[in-house]
């Protein structure tokens, strides 16, 4: 193999539209590994974002959306959600051990990522990430889930909501009943309707994390690009709930889900995913990720009634690797890493 790497801030218009089509055909799609996602979510002042990209010769063999925090003198840190990209699980170690080199050289200190892998090519790649130094982060400093549940839609619709859960389709049954309808959005009073939303949700929810998370116009932005849905909830004319998902390779996942809290003995989220749902399999995904359950007990009481409320479509079960660390240069992660992982804890606990 003849591998070359390279990694910077910006790519020329041929290198972007090879970088784009890499990554959103790759069985391993992720939509956080797109340039989409970098337009769409919120950026600082410590942080922007690289674009890495691995040649075998002219032949595109891998890729990856870095998002680089910087830390002191120079050195930073390294967060890869979701990839680095590949189409062939047996080059992603060559990729990996290519992807890290080039960042050390660059001054990172620390790298942490975790692809989106499943099934038979998770063993190869958790093989690949163990060779190469890297080790999972400890649980309770998971940013990212390592397990979610999968609605599969390569089936007839009927047959897809006899596999739910009875509370499942009694909650249908009662948002129907209760006259609740879900429609696609259409312009952009819709969207700025799902900003109110989504800013009510947020402060009703404190204990519910959606930092990083686009604003509405960025998520359908995103939308826009990658395909995927805004969907809203409406009763009596109101909007009273919204939901978006995105397509990654053959797969849909959820990207939001906020509702309004007046009456809610009236079920809003149960026919929002359900249509989300539906759209999905019409335009051809055969699978809808639920974007994480637990792994063990639910930490808190939120994230118990988002599991219960998950569970109620039976999905199956799917495990991905946890979030992994590796030290690319020892003594900086020692002093800024573990620094750095304190005071987070420290401020959270405040």
């Amino acid at each position: 193999m003849q591998v070359t790497a390279h990694l910077s801030s910006n790519l020329d218009v041929e290198s972007g539209s090879l970088f784009d089509r890499f990554a959103l055909e790759s069985p391993f799609a992720a939509y956080q590994q797109s340039r989409a996602w970098v337009d769409a979510v919120p950026h600082s002042k410590v942080q922007d974002y690289l674009f890495f990209r691995c040649l075998d010769g002219d032949t595109l063999i891998g890729t990856a959306v870095v998002r680089r925090t910087r830390l002191f003198a120079g050195r930073w840190l390294a967060t890869v959600q979701r990839g680095p990209v590949v189409h062939d699980a047996t080059l992603f170690a060559t990729v990996l051990s290519s992807l890290a080199r080039t960042a050390a050289a660059q001054g990172c200190c620390t790298m942490q990522l975790a692809p989106r892998v499943r099934g038979r090519d998770l063993p190869t790649m958790s093989e690949a990430l163990r060779a190469a130094g890297f080790a999972p982060l400890p649980t309770h400093r998971q940013p990212l889930h390592s397990a979610t549940g999968i609605v599969w839609l390569d089936k007839p619709e009927e047959e897809i909501l006899a596999g739910f859960k009875q509370r499942g389709r009694r909650q249908l049954k009662a948002a129907a009943k209760a006259g609740v309808t879900v429609r696609r959005a259409t312009g952009a009073a819709d969207v700025a309707a799902y900003q109110r939303v989504l800013d009510a949700f947020r402060a009703a929810k404190a204990d519910y994390d959606m930092n990083g998370l686009p604003d509405a116009a960025g998520q359908v932005a995103l939308v826009e690009r990658l395909g995927g849905a805004l969907l809203l909830a409406e009763r009596d004319g109101i909007v009273i709930g919204g939901h978006v998902f995105v397509r990654q390779a053959d797969e849909a996942i959820w990207l939001s889900l906020a509702t309004s809290d007046d009456d809610p003995s009236v079920p809003r989220s149960y026919p929002l995913l359900w249509e989300g749902m539906r759209l999905a399999r019409e335009m051809g995904c055969i699978g809808y990720d639920l974007a994480g359950l637990p792994v063990g007990e639910a930490q808190d009481g939120g994230e118990a009634n988002r599991s219960q409320f998950k569970s109620a479509f039976a999905p199956t079960h799917r495990v991905m690797p946890p979030v992994h660390v590796a030290a690319l240069k020892p003594l900086a992660h020692t002093l800024l890493f573990n620094a750095r992982q304190i005071y987070r804890a420290v401020r959270a606990a405040a």
